[in-house]
């Protein structure tokens, strides 16, 4: 494919390819580090979310005629070694800001829908890997409370009937993105 026709998104979808991979390996490697057996299937979990969110986002760009890019991270050695340590799941959870809430991960989220040029197949598959971080994201800040000691036992909190609205409500924003027409200026006429 020519750059020309190259989507301006695409840098987007590699960066969430990579992520996700990185994201997939230590929550992987943590599930199988713990000994608490509730945490280790929330992780476990989470992981097996985040490798198919790889997947289907390199598949999405092979379908776009591209090739992943891989980019080496350089903290990721640091966040293999915490996840791996001998240090409790809270201490895990802290030191790397992860589950602790707070975040502007709402906004960070929506931006990806922001690019006017998303096809709409592009466009579903982000939307529905926007509800399904925000719901690892309730996941993992569930599970940090209870390694504090605080909040609630482990329980199905989201139904599948909450996750079904909040992605139709994402569709639906991805539907008016790809529908709006561009915005015709008006004729100005002149003073007479």
């Amino acid at each position: 494919m020519s750059s020309s026709s190259k989507p301006s998104y695409l840098g987007t979808l590699n960066a969430i390819v990579n992520g996700e991979r990185k994201a997939f390996e230590f929550l992987d490697a943590w599930a199988m580090k713990t000994t608490n057996p509730d945490l280790s299937a929330m992780l476990k979990t989470v992981a097996l979310r985040e490798a198919e969110h790889a997947a289907s986002f390199e598949k999405r760009m092979c379908e776009l005629g591209y090739e992943f890019q891989e980019k080496k991270d350089p903290t990721f050695k640091k966040t293999m070694e915490i996840v791996l340590s001998n240090s409790d799941d809270a201490e895990k959870f802290e030191k790397l800001d992860i589950g602790l809430g707070g975040l502007d991960g709402e906004d960070r989220l929506l931006q990806l829908l922001a690019d006017k040029n998303i096809d709409p197949h592009t466009g579903a598959l982000l939307g529905r890997f926007i509800a399904e971080e925000r719901d690892s994201d309730r996941l993992l800040q569930k599970a940090y409370q209870r390694t504090k000691g605080v909040g609630p036992a482990p329980e199905e909190s989201v139904t599948l009937s909450d996750l079904q609205k909040q992605l139709a409500r994402l569709t639906k924003i991805v539907s008016g993105l790809q529908d709006k027409p561009p915005k015709k200026k008006p004729k100005r006429r002149a003073v007479k």
